[in-house]
C-alpha cells in the first residue's frame, strides 16, 4: 500500500508532536538547578567548606522529602577562592552556563559586594551570609541575607561588653575591610550612645600575621576590654598573640573566631577570658531539630558544624518552602521571600525587611574553663 502525501505529512506532525511532548515531559522532570558560589579552596575555605557541606546536606534532605513538588533539586558549586574577581567569574559562569533558578552566594561581604551588580543583571533571587551593612544598603532587591548583619552582631558585642563584662574603657581592633570597618564604627557609635568612651581603635590588613603592635597600643591606652572584628584565621592568631603578650583584659570577638575552623587552631588556654557573639548556639543539649542537625552533620562529614553553615541550610529549606508554594518564577519567588515573617529555621527566626535583612537574633557565649567548649551566656534579640 502506497503512502499518500496527506498521510506522510500527518505522520511527520505526529512525530513532531510526540517529540515536543517528550521534550516538555523531560523538562518538567529535570532537576531544578541551584547555583552556589563558595570559597572551596584558599584561606576562606575554612568556613566555605562548612556551607558547601550544609548545602549538600540540604539538597539531600529536600530531595528525600519529595523535592519541589516531585522535582528534584541539584546544587551546582563554583569556587570563589579568596578573590573578589574570582567570585564574580564564578557567578557569571554559573549564570551563563547553568542558568540556575536560585543562587547561594559567598559568606564574605567583599565578594557579595563584587557580585551584586551581576546578580542585578540576571534578576534571580539569591541568599548570602556576608554581614556588611553596605551589602543591604546597596539596594539590590534580589539579595536576601541569612544571618545577622554586622551592625546587629556589633550591637550584641557592645551589649555583652556593657551588660555582662561591665567594661568602662573598651578598645576596638578590626580587620581593614567593609566587614571590619562597618562593625567597628557601629560598635563605637553604640558605646557613645551609652555614654562610654572608646579608648582606642586599631586596624590590620587582611593578610597580616602580626598584631602585637595594635594589641599593645590598646593596652597602653588603658583598654579594660578589647572588641575584635575578625575572620577565622586572623581571629585565631589575634587571640593567640594576646595570650603570648600577657594581656589580661577580657576579649570579645565576633563570631568568626569561635567557629570550629578557628578554634581548632587554638588551645583551651588561648580561650581563657574570651567572650564572643555567635550567630546561633549549636549544642546538642538544645535538643529537637538542632540536635538532629548537629549529630547528622558530624556523622556525615566528620567535623562539628558551625553557625554559618547552618544559616545556609536554613536558607535552602526556606528556598524550598517558597518554591513549593509559588514555583520558580524569579519575580514571584523574590516577592514571596520579601514577605516572609516569622519563618522558623533551626538557627534563627526569619522575617525579611525591604533591604533583605532577615535575622536579628544571636547569642553571647564564653569558653568553659579549661576547654574549647562554648557555653551559653545569654541570647540576644535586637530590633
Amino acid at each position: 500500500m502506497g503512502i499518500t502525501r496527506k498521510s506522510f505529512i500527518g505522520s511527520i506532525i505526529g512525530v513532531a508532536a510526540l517529540s515536543f511532548t517528550g521534550s516538555v515531559h523531560a523538562q518538567q522532570n529535570a532537576p531544578i538547578l541551584i547555583g552556589a558560589t563558595v570559597p572551596m579552596t584558599g584561606p576562606l575555605s575554612l568556613t566555605g567548606k562548612q556551607y558547601q557541606n550544609s548545602l549538600a546536606m540540604a539538597e539531600e534532605d529536600i530531595n528525600k522529602a519529595g523535592g519541589i513538588n516531585s522535582r528534584q533539586i541539584k546544587i551546582v558549586f563554583e569556587d570563589t577562592q579568596a578573590s573578589n574577581s574570582t567570585a564574580v567569574n564564578a557567578f557569571v559562569k554559573l549564570a551563563q552556563e547553568t542558568k540556575p533558578a536560585f543562587f547561594f552566594l559567598s559568606s564574605y561581604s567583599t565578594q557579595n559586594l563584587a557580585v551584586a551588580p551581576e546578580l542585578a543583571k540576571v534578576q534571580v533571587p539569591a541568599m548570602y551570609a556576608g554581614g556588611a551593612d553596605a551589602v543591604a544598603e546597596g539596594g539590590n532587591e534580589w539579595m536576601f541575607r541569612v544571618r545577622p548583619a554586622d551592625s546587629v552582631a556589633a550591637e550584641g558585642m557592645v551589649k555583652a561588653t556593657l551588660d555582662v563584662i561591665k567594661a568602662k574603657k573598651p578598645g576596638i581592633l578590626y580587620i581593614q575591610n567593609d566587614f571590619g570597618q562597618g562593625g567597628a564604627q557601629t560598635a563605637a557609635k553604640r558605646f557613645e550612645a551609652a555614654g562610654i568612651a572608646v579608648v582606642g581603635m586599631e586596624a590590620y590588613g587582611q593578610n597580616d600575621k602580626d598584631f602585637s603592635a595594635q594589641l599593645l597600643n590598646l593596652r597602653g591606652k588603658g583598654a579594660d576590654t578589647i572588641l575584635i572584628f575578625n575572620y577565622p584565621q586572623d581571629g585565631a592568631l589575634v587571640l593567640r598573640q594576646a595570650k603570648l603578650l600577657g594581656l589580661k583584659m577580657p576579649l570579645v570577638t565576633s563570631s568568626a573566631a569561635l567557629v570550629p575552623a578557628a578554634t581548632q587552631l587554638l588551645s583551651p588556654a588561648d580561650l581563657e577570658g574570651v567572650w564572643g557573639v555567635v550567630d546561633a548556639y549549636m549544642d546538642v543539649s538544645v535538643g529537637g531539630r538542632m540536635k538532629d542537625y548537629v549529630e547528622r552533620f558530624k556523622s556525615k562529614f566528620g567535623i562539628d558544624p558551625d553557625p554559618y553553615g547552618l544559616a545556609y541550610y536554613d536558607g535552602a529549606m526556606l528556598m524550598a518552602d517558597g518554591m513549593r508554594k509559588v514555583g520558580t518564577d524569579p519575580k514571584t519567588l523574590r516577592d514571596w521571600l520579601e514577605a516572609v515573617k516569622g519563618w522558623q529555621g533551626i538557627g534563627h527566626v526569619y522575617s525579611y525587611d525591604k533591604k533583605g535583612n532577615g535575622v536579628r537574633d544571636l547569642t553571647v557565649v564564653k569558653a568553659k574553663a579549661g576547654t574549647k567548649t562554648l557555653e551559653l551566656v545569654q541570647p540576644v534579640t535586637l530590633n
